[in-house]
């Protein structure tokens, strides 16, 4: 606890610093929110099962490309002693950040590692009834190294509480059509590539030109890049500016953005996130559709759970890609809110509330002596509500909360989805 309580100020600190506004970082916002307020369940149930996924934790780039693009272009400007004071010290900024990137690129800083840590601790620590007895728990993650540390930095308390032989690990191999259906789906993956909301997002970053005063500050010369050039070298900035925050490393890229600034650039991949991976009308909500396997599979294991009555937790780690649509598909309101106009989107979807860094979503299951179940939603360790009545809210019959969601997958399973059902069938069939 004190380890995390440190980390906890270490984290306040760094926002004070780096940013005006937490909220502009995007879905590289970090994790710092942590809530203990919980609503007593009712008379004579008590908790015996979770199933959860998580985003990995706050990482370092995902690739050098941003940081290469940057340097490319500032070194080139050097030669021709074309940056201003302001620019040589950014040169000299990014190249101390390059610094800190190289080797660890896309996995988890110190940082994400202790967020995953800190929430795996709190479920324990909440919960720790439901892992008495000898229970067991299933952790997976995706193929990708980020996920994986995720999963085992998440598990370092319950393999310190737990014997070995309860903790059962797994990751998913490169077609994973439940936790990466995004890669999966040939029709999404024609959208994502060849989608109309390309061109309007085009259109939506052309409502300002606030980036060419940040060219201005950097560069002597404002046409030493074209608008395409100059919108390209500021979004990579904010980038990596927003990035500072998860790997810890302050730079003060801040002195280069003022508040509208960071807007402008936050809706800019706001919109981005929400066209591409949220529920979009502009994609006829086919990202959101796509993540129905998963759907299927928490419904199966939570039933195959209440049957078994020795498991006591499914866990899953995966990626913003995953957590974002999954979360659309269960009708959470702030996260699956939909407007034809573009400039209200950034008012009624926010990315850093659906995915920051360590995301995730817990459904606790809750019986009595008579064998009622009952089951509430955790988001980002806080009580939300399902999308459907219940008297005893924020708990729910797990009959209501089971038939309201099969109902949607059967839904789509007639719409339009006979291609990724094949997919999931043979992946499972593995």
């Amino acid at each position: 606890m004190k380890k995390l309580k440190i980390l906890f100020l270490f984290l306040i600190i760094c926002l004070n610093l780096f940013s005006q506004d937490n909220n502009y970082l995007g879905s590289q916002a970090l994790y710092v929110d942590i809530s203990n307020e919980k609503t007593q369940a009712p008379f004579g149930f008590k908790p015996f099962y979770i199933n959860h996924l998580g985003r990995h934790g706050a990482r370092y780039l995902s690739s050098s490309k941003s940081i290469d693009n940057i340097l490319k272009i500032l070194k080139k400007a050097e030669e021709k002693d074309e940056l201003t004071p302001l620019g040589q010290e950014l040169l000299k900024d990014i190249l101390i950040l390059k610094s800190t990137e190289d080797g660890e690129y896309g996995l988890l800083s110190e940082i994400g590692k202790e967020i995953e840590f800190g929430i795996g601790e709190r479920m324990y620590k909440n919960y720790s009834e439901i892992f008495e007895n000898n229970r067991k728990v299933f952790a997976v993650a995706t193929y990708v190294k980020r996920t994986q540390q995720s999963m085992d930095f998440f598990l370092e308390t319950f393999k310190k509480n737990l014997p070995e032989d309860n903790i059962f690990t797994k990751i998913n191999g490169k077609v994973d059509p439940i936790l990466r259906f995004f890669d999966v789906n040939t029709e999404y993956l024609k959208f994502k590539k060849n989608g109309d909301w390309k061109n309007y997002l085009k259109d939506f970053e052309k409502r300002g030109d606030d980036y060419k005063n940040i060219i201005s500050v950097i560069f002597k010369k404002n046409d030493i890049l074209n608008d395409n050039e100059g919108f390209k070298f500021t979004t990579d900035l904010y980038g990596i500016y927003t990035n500072q925050f998860d790997i810890g490393k302050n730079v003060n890229l801040g002195k280069y953005f003022n508040e509208k600034d960071l807007k402008y650039f936050w809706a800019n991949k706001n919109l981005s996130m929400y066209l591409e991976k949220g529920p979009s009308i502009l994609g006829e909500k086919l990202p959101t559709d796509i993540s129905f396997a998963l759907l299927e599979d928490f419904i199966s294991t939570s039933e195959n759970a209440i049957k078994n009555r020795n498991i006591a937790a499914n866990l899953r780690f995966a990626h913003a890609e995953t957590i974002i649509p999954f979360a659309s598909l269960l009708k959470i309101d702030f996260a699956s809110k939909q407007t034809k106009n573009l400039k209200d989107v950034e008012n009624i979807w926010k990315d850093y509330e659906v995915s920051p860094m360590g995301a995730n979503i817990q459904w606790i299951f809750y019986k009595n002596e008579k064998n009622e179940i009952l089951v509430k939603m955790l988001y980002n360790e806080k009580e939300i509500e399902f999308p459907i009545n219940s008297n005893l809210k924020p708990y729910y019959k797990w009959n209501d909360v089971k038939n309201y969601y099969e109902n949607i997958i059967k839904n789509l399973k007639i719409k339009r989805y006979d291609t990724i059902v094949e997919e999931v069938k043979n992946f499972k069939s593995l």
